[in-house]
């Protein structure tokens, strides 16, 4: 069986990296010319960008670690500002719009992206609660997908803060 096929879950993806144990990660180019990805259950792909002979950073393994394990916080984060998305208009809303419907069943988690330079701009103006940081190393994506649109959300890997959110068509 092929691991492009398996689906690990959450505390299994944090408990082999812990382990120093990467031979569950498929090692391809989809983000950049090397990518560490492996398939998770209910959270989607996780990506780790730019990585060389199938080995990954330490200081990375260690931010990816200290992010999954504290998950719930950055999706609580990113729903609290994707509800902000005013669709009628295409732009960031102040927030007075009624969302009516479950932002945990509207937007879809695709991927946890870790390592990537910076995310293609988007047709619709980018939201910034915070300044966006320096170096890439010092952020992660997670994208979420609501048709017709992705929602990349960056997050600084310090403390975990939502930064940005570049909305773009599908």
């Amino acid at each position: 069986m092929s691991l492009n096929s398996v689906y690990f879950d959450l505390d299994e993806v944090i408990f082999f990296l812990k382990d120093g144990d990467y031979s569950f990660f498929n090692f391809c180019s989809d983000y950049s010319d090397r990518d560490a990805v492996v398939y998770m259950k209910g959270t989607g792909c996780l990506y780790i960008c730019n990585v060389s002979d199938d080995d990954i950073p330490e200081e990375t393994v260690r931010q990816v670690i200290e992010v999954l394990e504290h998950l719930d916080e950055c999706l609580e984060q990113a729903y609290d500002k994707l509800v902000l998305w005013d669709w009628n208009h295409h732009k960031w809303g102040s927030g007075n719009e009624s969302f009516t419907h479950d932002p945990k069943e509207v937007f879809e988690l695709e991927d946890i992206i870790f390592g990537l330079k910076d995310w293609p701009k988007g047709e619709f103006q980018e939201y910034c609660p915070v300044p966006k940081p320096k170096a890439s190393a010092d952020c992660f994506w997670m994208n979420f997908r609501c048709d017709p649109l992705e929602f990349p959300v960056q997050f600084l890997c310090d403390d975990r803060r939502l930064c940005s959110i570049k909305p773009y068509i599908l």
